[in-house]
């Protein structure tokens, strides 16, 4: 089995007035390609700082990422952006859709930066949008949404690039029963097709979800979990 995503005692703290503060501390963790896993934990436990690091945008302060046994660490900024575009998709907690924008074009988003979209761009993010349970309001402002259309866009909009890892920051948070469980099976298929998901979420409905592949505890930026899958140090 491929290691998607790996950390080695990864640490990141801040400066916080005259304090510092760590919000992660020395964390070791391996994922295999093609698993749905969740760092649960509460507000403050370092989760979304984590996320933040494994995909490569947030520095550490010391320790290592890699993707696919090649470390994201030390590239330059120019090489990490392009290889954030290529091979990871995020998702974040406050979602980041322009309001008044269509879903559409919401969804089209990431291509700005490299000339926009083509024909066959607007194709794949359409077919997105109908997987999504979407169709029918690519055309609908994204403010007037639901919360749980807003998080599905926000996938579709993630997935653009086919990307092999997808990061998510609270995925059901704020959603009812109902939407929670659409997301968590949107997911889990995602994950049947092949890629990595991890997810932040102090929510019990993902974290317990028997779809689920595994299941961090992390506190105080730490990681509490006994048997987490731990990779081997990186040869010097």
């Amino acid at each position: 089995m491929t290691v998607a995503l790996a950390t080695f005692e990864l640490t990141k703290r801040y400066i916080d007035g005259e304090r510092r503060r760590v919000a992660v501390d020395a964390v070791s963790l391996s994922i295999d390609t093609g698993r749905l896993v969740a760092l649960r934990g509460p507000s403050g436990s370092g989760k979304t700082t984590l996320l933040g690091l494994a995909g490569g945008m947030i520095a550490p302060t010391s320790g290592d990422v890699q993707l696919f046994g090649a470390s994201i660490v030390h590239l330059r900024d120019a090489h990490r952006t392009t290889l954030r575009r290529e091979r990871i998709g995020f998702v974040f907690q406050e979602l980041a859709l322009v309001p008044d924008m269509s879903l559409l074009e919401n969804v089209l988003l990431p291509l700005v930066p490299t000339g926009g979209a083509g024909r066959a761009e607007r194709e794949r993010a359409l077919a997105l949008l109908a997987r999504f349970g979407l169709q029918g309001r690519e055309a609908s402002r994204a403010s007037r949404l639901s919360g749980g259309e807003r998080q599905r866009g926000a996938q579709a909009r993630a997935l653009l690039r086919d990307p092999s890892i997808l990061l998510l920051d609270e995925p059901t948070a704020h959603l009812d029963a109902k939407g929670a469980a659409e997301v968590v099976s949107l997911l889990a298929g995602l994950r049947d097709e092949g890629r990595t998901i991890v997810c932040a979420t102090h929510d019990p409905r993902l974290a317990n979800d028997p779809r689920v592949d595994h299941t961090w505890t992390m506190t105080d930026g730490r990681l509490m979990d006994p048997d987490a899958p731990r990779p081997e140090a990186p040869a010097c």
